[in-house]
């Protein structure tokens, strides 16, 4: 795990089966008990089951919900699983810069998006100023 000031990118090695998806799944849960974007890294994953794959899928939706960002970083086991589900809505990012990236840059639209509306009253504060100082 690294902790870096975009996301959390969590690296997840090894095998995700049946035998320890639970387990993998609620340790994903508590980085994201953080509430920071998290970066899953699964490229070092050897194998991954289907039932890793449905672990995914709901703490993507749970991260969404809960409005965090969250990138999945995949590599050859996620591959064979997505060949099958092409239509699987998971954001997925072929690097950790590339996702640190497409989170980065989500994270300053919204701030733009939320930023904007109290831009727009700034022109028109230095209107009224400018038509004050005309009438004086």
């Amino acid at each position: 795990m690294h902790a870096r000031s975009v996301a959390t990118v969590l690296r997840i090695d090894g095998e995700v089966d049946a035998a320890n998806t639970d387990l993998v799944a609620e340790a994903i849960r508590r980085f994201s008990r953080l509430k920071a974007p998290l970066v899953l890294d699964l490229g070092g994953l050897d194998f991954l089951a289907g039932s890793g794959l449905r672990a995914l899928l709901v703490l993507d939706e749970e991260h969404r919900r809960a409005g965090l960002r969250c990138c999945v970083v995949g590599g050859a086991a996620l591959r064979r699983l997505t060949r099958v589900v092409p239509d699987h809505g998971l954001p997925i990012a072929d690097s950790v810069a590339s996702a640190l990236a497409h989170i980065e840059g989500a994270t300053t639209a919204r701030r733009r998006l939320v930023s904007g509306p109290a831009r727009q009253h700034e022109p028109q504060r230095d209107a009224a100023r400018r038509l004050r100082g005309l009438a004086s």
